[in-house]
């Protein structure tokens, strides 16, 4: 005779209430994956069944009396333990780990923000590679990757102009990660001011949100006494925020 409180895993003692929502629960839970797992399709049928005769306090009561004619079956064996729980319990110090990492180089942003730029001055432009970088053909956008001998930056077409080969150039660049910040061009015609290069890597423009956001995702995976299944999810979301990161990094 099937244990319908085990099934739905509830006490003896439950009420109607728990059992609907101890039902309610599992059904959210497996519902999906029962549609092609049959054994998890009987579990549900069972859990249906059980829930139907538990929540019917006269099919209750006489199931508790059948119930009664067999005692062991009211002594609950320990259920199986969830298997995602499982991994996401064995993964969650790992994930801690990666979250400081995550942390630490949330630091070596600001690190590299606060501190001086470096400043290149007299910069020969060596080179000017054309691209594309427009996602839409009905709109093409063009940019020019700019060369010297210490750093390169990209440049929109708009103002490309103001580096030119051969055209000496002064650029400021972080200390650490080496991103360009600010350019001059001295011998343009659009003057000396500084302007900034396309994009302005991760400090500058909407792109400066993106260490904002990894730098919190990053501080609530290390918080202590984090439910596993949050340590990993803030790890996974972080990897995929700190390659977008490293990416712009590499590009700009």
């Amino acid at each position: 005779m099937q244990n319908y409180y085990y099934i739905l895993g509830v006490p003896n003692t439950a009420s109607v209430a728990e059992i609907e929502r101890a039902y309610r629960q599992m059904h959210a839970r497996i519902y999906r994956r029962a549609i092609v797992d049959p054994a998890l399709n009987d579990r549900l049928q069972a859990a249906y069944a059980g829930y139907q005769i538990l929540a019917d306090p006269r099919r209750r009561w006489a199931y508790d009396r059948l119930m009664q004619q067999e005692p062991e079956s009211f002594a609950l064996p320990p259920r199986p333990p969830d298997p995602t729980k499982v991994l996401l319990a064995r993964a969650a110090p790992k994930a801690r780990w990666v979250n400081w990492a995550l942390l630490a180089f949330c630091l070596l942003l600001a690190l590299d923000w606060a501190l001086p730029l470096r400043e290149y001055a007299n910069e020969p432009v060596l080179g000017r590679h054309i691209l594309s970088i427009s996602v839409s053909a009905s709109n093409p956008q063009m940019a020019y990757d700019i060369f010297t001998p210490n750093t390169k930056f990209r440049l929109p077409s708009a103002i490309a102009h103001r580096a030119r080969e051969g055209q000496l150039v002064t650029v400021w660049r972080t200390p650490l990660l080496r991103v360009v910040r600010k350019v001059s061009s001295p011998t343009s015609p659009d003057g000396p001011a500084p302007f900034e290069p396309y994009g302005g890597g991760v400090y500058s423009g909407p792109l400066a949100l993106l260490p904002l956001v990894l730098l919190g995702v990053a501080v609530v995976g290390v918080l202590p006494k984090r439910p596993a299944e949050v340590r990993v999810n803030t790890a996974v979301v972080g990897m995929l925020l700190w390659i977008v990161a490293v990416v712009l990094i590499l590009i700009y």
